[in-house]
């Protein structure tokens, strides 16, 4: 299953909040990513966003691979988890009408 991880600064951090945890964070993520769980991982900086594609068997183990992230375990970083699907839609473009 693959799973849409959106991390976003916790309200009221600031930069020097994240500096100690900034190496442990990033090995985190390597480790996820060349462990083959972690698939993709985009970082924008206005606004803020750390986007990672995670390819997991289930919603639970994304919540356990994504809380013990160091700057999630400190409460540094909100996260959103979003299940990613098929588009099951697109069938009607090849469904016949009425017409």
């Amino acid at each position: 299953m693959k799973f849409l991880v959106l991390l976003t600064p916790a309200r009221g951090k600031t930069p020097d909040d994240f500096k100690p945890h900034m190496v442990r964070e990033v090995e985190a993520v390597w480790a996820s990513y060349v462990g083959d769980e972690l698939r993709e991982f985009y970082f924008s900086k206005d606004p803020q966003v750390l986007t990672l594609i995670y390819e997991l068997p289930s919603a639970e183990a994304v919540h356990g691979t994504v809380d013990a992230l160091p700057m999630v375990e400190a409460g540094l970083l909100d996260r959103q988890v979003v299940h990613l699907g098929p588009f099951n839609q697109i069938a009607a473009l090849f469904t016949q009408s009425g017409a």
